[in-house]
């Protein structure tokens, strides 16, 4: 009976995401993949290297197949990103209380919108095997600028912030991406 309970509460104790990963897998039954470095159409430099990075970390972590370099892979992934913008979500006009010039208008927080092409292509013969454009968003709040005399904010702080975000959306579509490529469709 102990034996029993036992094996029970191990059953029950494993990790769901290991026992779903048994049914998924590439189309057409692939099972080596690389994932080079995507191509960046938008402005903001080294976009491509943290959306790369996250796509990698995300095939890894899942064992679905295993990521190799290009001439061991049977497929390889192959992606850009289209699109990456922010738009402004909330403005702040000045009053007389926050030091700031009347009338001076400031945005508060901002949308990072990411727009992705993932297209899964056949080593060999170019073929592509599937396709399909992803598309995150995530707010950022903006600096905040209030004391008497500041009329610049820090660039540091805007770089680091613009650069969480755009891991955690990365994080987002990657995982979006995973989910969809190994889908038994």
């Amino acid at each position: 009976m102990i034996k029993v309970v036992l094996l029970f509460s191990l059953l029950l104790s494993s990790c769901a995401y290991k026992i779903g990963q048994k049914f998924r897998s590439l189309p057409g039954g692939y099972q080596k993949l690389s994932i080079p470095v995507f191509k960046n159409k938008s402005m903001e430099p080294g976009a491509e290297a943290i959306v790369t990075s996250a796509l990698k970390e995300e095939f890894f972590r899942s064992t679905v197949l295993k990521v190799v370099s290009d001439n061991e892979a049977e497929v390889r992934l192959e992606g850009q990103i289209d699109t990456l913008k922010f738009d402004s979500m909330a403005i702040k006009e000045s009053d007389s209380n926050n030091h700031l010039p009347i009338g001076t208008v400031l945005a508060t927080s901002y949308n990072m919108t990411v727009i992705l092409t993932v297209k899964l292509v056949r080593t060999g013969t170019s073929e592509v095997l599937w396709q399909s454009q992803f598309i995150g968003s995530r707010p950022m709040n903006a600096s905040q600028v209030t004391i008497a005399g500041v009329n610049s904010i820090n660039p540091i702080y805007n770089q680091n912030a613009k650069r969480m975000v755009l891991e955690n959306v990365a994080n987002e579509l990657s995982n979006q991406i995973h989910n969809n490529l190994t889908e038994n469709f």
